[in-house]
């Protein structure tokens, strides 16, 4: 089939195709404008070698020197702050929007990336603060000892070298939405027309329903005439009948 029969097709059975594609173009505008905004905003940590470490001799006191040891502390602390647990924790402080915590793709140290994402932006910017510092919290007490305590100055501890981002909206969820809507619907006008199309070829034998001319083969040619009665009568005085109406009776 190619697009000239398609075409066709659709042509023929326009008032299903026609009602069907403004059907769709309504649902995707109606999509777009009722389909709930969705804003996001990112901030991001590091943690830093304890005081008692960057105290020692050679060290200088730089906390940065000590990094490179803190990839696995980074990822268990990322595990944390994903649990369920924690999700329950946060909620008790406010913090009811979808958050998550992970550790950036081919990071070069110990850092933890921070999502946040919601449909007021105003309630993401003053759930950004709790989070972090529920993870400051988070990362203190994965380090306590309950048998042995660990000095105050041997505590690995984190400093935020990313802040909380404006929250921006997010369009592709969206985009993908009315992509899906529109596709749907393009396809229920292809799907219906031609489905009306098959549904009216097997009860008539003939495309959209309609009687048309019957091509008789004689003489190694076809012959097309409009009168159905002349044609068959024809083809049976030279012998050349090749093809037989459903009923002689109906065309005698």
């Amino acid at each position: 089939m190619d697009f000239g029969e398609i075409f066709r097709v659709l042509r023929r059975w326009w008032p299903i195709s026609v009602t069907l594609l403004l059907v769709t173009v309504v649902a995707t505008g109606a999509t777009y404008a009722k389909w709930p905004k969705t804003y996001e905003s990112v901030a991001e940590i590091t943690l830093l070698t304890p005081k008692a470490v960057a105290d020692q001799p050679g060290s200088v006191n730089n906390p940065y020197l000590g990094v490179g040891g803190l990839g696995p502390m980074a990822s268990i602390l990322a595990t944390s702050l994903s649990s369920g647990q924690s999700a329950q924790q946060l909620q008790a402080l406010g913090v009811t929007d979808s958050f998550s915590a992970g550790v950036p793709a081919f990071a070069a140290g110990p850092f933890i990336s921070f999502s946040l994402t919601g449909h007021n932006p105003q309630v993401i910017q003053k759930s950004m603060p709790i989070i972090i510092s529920f993870a400051e919290t988070s990362l203190k007490n994965l380090q306590i000892n309950r048998i042995q305590p660990i000095p105050n100055d041997a505590f690995i501890t984190s400093v935020v070298i990313a802040e909380p981002s404006t929250p921006r909206q997010i369009k592709k969820q969206r985009i993908e939405v009315m992509a899906g809507v529109a596709i749907f619907g393009l396809l229920a006008v292809f799907l219906v027309s031609f489905g009306a199309e098959a549904i009216a070829r097997r009860r008539t034998g003939k495309p959209g329903g309609k009687i048309y001319e019957r091509t008789i083969a004689g003489n190694g040619a076809g012959q097309r005439d409009g009168s159905l009665k002349g044609s068959y009568r024809r083809a049976q005085r030279d012998g050349s009948l090749k093809v037989p109406y459903r009923s002689a009776k109906r065309d005698s």
